[in-house]
Order: C-alpha cells, then structure tokens, then sequence
C-alpha cells in the first residue's frame, strides 16, 4: 500500500525540533510489523521544508533500522499558486492502491480531505476534522459515495487513563454524571513559533480543547445541547498574532438517560517555557457515587539533566526505546493510532474487514460529527461573548 502524508510539519516529521513527530515514526513502526508498504509521499509547499522532512527521513531510518521508499516535496521552487496545490498533482497521479494522512494547518482540512476523497483514498485526518458540520456532512457522503473510509486521528481514544475513564462509565461506578471539568494548555511557542502563520485562522479550543470534547462523547455517548464561550486577548496580541490567549467553555450535554449534565473547559496557549512538560492537561469527572481525576500530565516519570532541566515525561503518547540491537522503536498511544488506521486500510484493501465494522469502533467522520458541532458553536459563541448559543448537529 502506498501513503500520501499531506503536511510535513511538526507533527509529520518534527519540523523546527530535534524529534521526528509522530505521523513519520508510527509509518516506519507499521513498517517494521507489516512490510507491506509500498511509496510514501510527504507533499508540502516549501523545498526548504522538503529538504528538512527528507533529512528526518533519512536520519529515523537510520536509527530504527526500518527502510521504507518515501519521496518528499515539493523538489524544486515553485511560485506561491503552485506550491500550495502540489497535493493535487500527486492525487492525481498514485496509484492504487493508496491511503492519504491529511496534517495540515485546521483552516485547510476540508478542502485537502475533500481532494483525497474525490481520489477515492481512505483517509486520516489530524483533529478536528473541520469546523463546520456542513463540510463534515459532505465529507462524510463524498465518503459513502466514493466507498472509501474516513478516521480522525483523535488519538487519545487510545490513552489507557482514557480508556478507565471509559470503563468506570460504562459500569455506572460513578454513578449519573454531574459534571467534567478539562484543562488544556501549550507553551507559548507554540503559537508563536510554530503555528505563527496561520495561529490566527484557529483557536486554542479549536485545536486541542476538541481532543476532550471528542473524548466526553466517547466515554458518555452524550450530545452537547448548547454552549457558552469566552476569550481573552493579552500576550500573543503583544507579539502582533492575532489570536486569542485563553478559552473558557461551558457545554450543556444530554446523557443518555434523559439528563443533563455540564463539562467546563479552560484551555490557552501562553504556558511558560519554563514549563516541565509541553502540555497540561487534565480531565476530571464528578458524578453521583465517585469521581475520577486523570492528571495527564504527571504520569509519575520525571528527569532531570543538566541539559534539559526538570521535565515531566508522558512516555505512553510517543516515546522512543532502543532494542537489543541498539536500534530505536516506538510506541504509545499516537503511534497505536496512526498505526491502527494503516494496518485497518491494509484490511480493507485486502478485503478482510469492511467499512461498516469499522464505522462501529473507530473515530470516523460521523463520531466527528459531535466535536464539529461544537467547535462551530464555539466558535459562533466567540464572536457573541457571553451569549449561550444552540449546538446543531443537522445544521
């Protein structure tokens, strides 16, 4: 099977940072159990950024042993139309049979993903999925049209400390749930740095308080009901991004016994660099019989080094491991998701599992549904402070 990657930054590769991403080391740990990989492709739209991602490729392979047949553009300089539509010529031009992984920046999601299903390819689509449930909708029947699959990579369906939160739900241990309360934050550069391009066209909420939104409606089946959002404006301001600091949303749900509950999200981009971890996060359920917190940030493992300071380590989303060859392998949560997602195009290519059994237990397009709505809604909020504003999933 041949792979698409559409984006080849931070998140693909590690672009701007001494790491390899995650999306490129989860392509060469499927690789190394499968062996069934055919070309690879990484599209973006600058040859610097090329020549970057083609250097990490280079230097991964090395280190894991996993040798994989990847091609990165653009190659040569193209004026600034052209550079950014390049995905277009290498849909038009693979070969079956193909899946894409769309990773590009929130505000092109739709129109990217819609290419790759007009090209008939499964696709994987790096949270959210979009922020309008019109263009969810089409995406989802460009999907039933064409007969392909499409997943989001919300990966932290696969977190184990997700995965209790689920199991303690699903045996009522916490009785009726009264409300969650979520915390999600960033380092400033971030934003600054490596989204300063386009760090106005989203939201801090948009981007990661999403991840939370879809795991509430994972663990619950709930539907959000109406919402209530605010923002502030301060530092990136200051720095001449126009964007906002901090979110704070409130979301009304509908359980499915008929009740009511709430969940409270404080999400921002502006933590220190100073900070032990690149992220906080934390997802707290209070119920009727119990309560859970996770903290998924303090995972109980903690270096420090002369180099590095104090870090707080989350070694079960990506992290690196030397085998007894001293070659490196990865694993996590962020692998697992990315590799599920290839190893279930792999099945459905070989026609051992079909599109509607995977409907049934992965993040698709139509579970997306949920979050988009209530990024919309979010975002129809913020621009009417203080105005609590319906969530429509049939909008």
């Amino acid at each position: 099977m041949n792979v698409v990657i559409i984006g080849n930054g931070v998140y693909v590769t590690g672009r701007g940072t001494d790491g390899f991403g995650t999306v490129l080391p989860a392509v060469l740990e499927h690789q190394r159990v499968f062996r069934n990989l055919g070309t690879v492709t990484l599209v973006g739209t600058q040859p610097t950024h090329a020549m970057e991602a083609k250097a990490k490729v280079q230097t991964l392979m090395e280190l894991t042993g996993i040798s994989v047949n990847v091609i990165s553009l653009p190659q040569e300089a193209y004026n600034s139309g052209k550079s950014k539509t390049i995905y277009k010529e290498v849909l038009n031009e693979v070969s079956e049979p193909t899946c894409a992984i769309v990773a590009v920046p929130d505000h092109l999601h739709y129109e990217i993903t819609r290419a790759c299903l007009m090209s008939g390819l499964h696709t994987l689509v790096v949270k959210p999925l979009t922020s309008k449930v019109s263009e969810a909708k089409e995406l989802i029947n460009l999907c039933r049209k064409h007969g392909v699959y499409g997943a989001v990579e919300f990966h932290k369906r696969f977190d184990r400390h997700n995965l209790k939160l689920k199991e303690g739900m699903q045996s009522q241990k916490f009785g009726e749930i009264l409300y969650f309360l979520v915390e999600y934050s960033q380092k400033k550069h971030v934003p600054a740095e490596h989204f300063s391009s386009w760090a106005h066209k989203t939201n801090i909420f948009q981007y990661l308080g999403v991840h939370y939104v879809d795991i509430i409606y994972f663990v619950t089946k709930a539907i959000p009901i109406k919402v209530l959002a605010l923002g502030q404006k301060r530092w990136l301001s200051s720095k001449n991004i126009d964007a906002l600091d901090t979110m704070h949303v409130t979301i009304v749900w509908q359980a499915t016994n008929g009740e009511t509950f709430l969940s409270f999200f404080h999400t921002g981009w502006i933590d220190p660099e100073t900070d032990t971890a690149a992220s906080n996060q934390r997802i707290q359920l209070i119920g009727t019989k119990g309560r859970i917190k996770s903290d998924q940030k303090h995972r109980g493992l903690q270096m420090v080094s002369d180099t590095g300071g104090v870090e707080d380590v989350n070694p079960d989303f990506c992290s690196s491991y030397f085998d007894d060859n001293g070659l490196i392998r990865y694993n996590g949560y962020g692998i697992e998701s990315i590799c599920t997602y290839l190893s279930d195009t792999c099945a459905l290519i070989a026609k051992e599992v079909d599109i509607a059994s995977l409907n049934k237990s992965r993040p698709t397009f139509g579970d997306a549904l949920c979050s988009t709505a209530v990024v919309e809604a979010v975002n129809k909020g913020l621009r009417e402070q203080g105005t609590w504003i319906d969530v429509s999933i049939d909008s």
